[in-house]
Order: structure tokens, then sequence, then C-alpha cells
């Protein structure tokens, strides 16, 4: 392992639903959004490329 805790490249497919606002001049702005479904299909660190070294650690204190 390299060291990264911050840095990494996610893939992941999302079904969502947004409210999106047009302008006059036609130029466009999400508003709100609800993601229905998220999956992570794959984690790559951007230091050292691996794919298969990436571990996910919850944060001490964070919300879930």
């Amino acid at each position: 392992m390299c060291g990264n805790l911050t840095r990494f490249d996610v893939t992941r497919s999302s079904r969502v639903v947004e409210y999106v606002h047009l302008d006059l001049a036609g130029e466009s702005r999400v508003e709100e959004r609800e993601v229905l479904s998220e999956t992570i299909e794959s984690v790559r660190c951007r230091w050292c490329n691996a794919v298969d070294q990436v571990e996910l650690v919850d944060r001490p204190g964070a919300q879930v």
C-alpha cells in the first residue's frame, strides 16, 4: 500500500431524479437532486493505481 488516504477515482452507477432549471438563455442548473440508488463499481488509488489494495474505512465520528 502506498499510504494514500484521500485521493481516489471512484466509478459509480447512479439513478437520480433532478429538478433542472433552464434560464431564458438556455443555460441549465440542477436545483434539486434525489439519489434513488447508487452502486460503487470500483475505487482506484490516484497515487499507485491500485484497485485491489483500497480499503474503505469509516471515519470516527462521521454520520452515516
